[in-house]
């Protein structure tokens, strides 16, 4: 981290950084995020964690997908399998991108649970 991070990092972030950085959890607003992130270490770790959510999303909804088509056919039991993993998958991701704006708002750094690891790890667009 150079020494213009470390005072970004240490620093309150103004109301635009807090925006942003919120926005970055509303699916592929993330990409304006991103994209605005370049001069904002705090936009910066919540744009990337913010990106990383959307691509779960992303993932999770062709895996859906993929179970509705397959054990979803089944008459009773396929059907309560895919609506019970549907309604998980939901509750979960709307759990985390409101946890996230709301932290982001509030100009809190919060490492999501699952992909807050490997936010570093994104680079900006």
């Amino acid at each position: 981290m150079t020494s213009t991070e470390q005072e970004s990092a240490t620093r309150h972030p103004d109301d635009n950084e807090r925006w942003f950085s919120a926005l970055g959890y509303l699916g592929f607003l993330c990409f304006l995020a991103l994209w605005k992130g370049r001069d904002s270490a705090f936009v910066r770790f919540h744009a990337r964690q913010g990106f990383l959510l959307f691509l779960a999303e992303c993932v999770a909804f062709v895996l859906l997908v993929v179970l509705e088509k397959t054990i979803g056919r089944l008459p009773f039991l396929g059907l309560v399998v895919v609506v019970l993993a549907q309604g998980l998958v939901y509750l979960v991701a709307l759990f985390l991108s409101v946890m996230g704006f709301v932290k982001g708002l509030f100009g809190e750094r919060w490492e999501m649970p699952f992909v807050g690891p490997y936010g570093e790890k994104v680079p900006l667009l």
